[in-house]
């Protein structure tokens, strides 16, 4: 009897073990996505804004990246001839995390079949355009799927960090590149952020 009613009561346990963990693991779910869910916030303000956990982001032009009829750009002068996007991700002074750690990308991304070439290029360099961070070119991309600028940056408390995004038509003199006229492209800067 004394067996039954010791196997009756690891059951129970057990179960409300199993209970209690599914809950815990369903509010973290929950709290992860609800921490990292992108929205826009005072749009009204100087550019865009969106936010990823405590992280904000401010687009200083327009929410929207295009290049319809870009012009052929040797890359030596991309820093003085091609068009660029500004932008800045900042973790407050007041937030509650000391430092997160965030990645860029390229989202909603639309692209004529053209343009997916290793001659339709990005670098995103620092706030002033002197530094190149990281580059690579639209040869993979495809409509719908999100292009990865950077990952694992860190960020401060109070810190503000600011880029320049560029995309640009590739010249190379020794190959027709009649193909890449009349293509569009179309995507949004976003970003990742997980505080630490």
């Amino acid at each position: 009897m004394e067996n039954v009613d010791n196997s009756k009561k690891r059951i129970t346990l057990a179960a409300l073990i199993i209970v209690v963990s599914v809950i815990i693991i369903g509010m973290s779910l929950s709290y992860a996505y609800y921490v990292n869910t992108i929205q826009e916030v005072r749009p009204e303000n100087q550019g865009v804004n969106i936010t990823s956990g405590e992280l904000t982001m401010n687009l200083t032009t327009s929410e929207y990246i295009a290049a319809n009829s870009a012009s052929l750009i040797n890359d030596a002068d991309v820093t003085r001839d091609a068009d660029y996007t500004s932008f800045s991700v900042t973790l407050p002074s007041d937030a509650d995390a000391d430092s997160a750690t965030y990645s860029l990308y390229l989202t909603e991304l639309t692209i004529t079949d053209n343009l997916k070439s290793k001659y339709v290029k990005w670098a995103l360099y620092n706030a002033d355009g002197t530094s190149m961070i990281t580059s690579g070119d639209f040869q993979n991309a495809n409509r719908g799927t999100n292009l990865t600028l950077q990952d694992g940056i860190s960020i401060a408390k109070g810190e503000t960090n600011s880029y320049r995004l560029y995309i640009w038509l590739s010249n190379d003199p020794d190959v027709n590149q009649i193909s890449l006229l009349n293509g569009s492209l179309s995507a949004k800067v976003g970003f990742r952020a997980v505080t630490n």
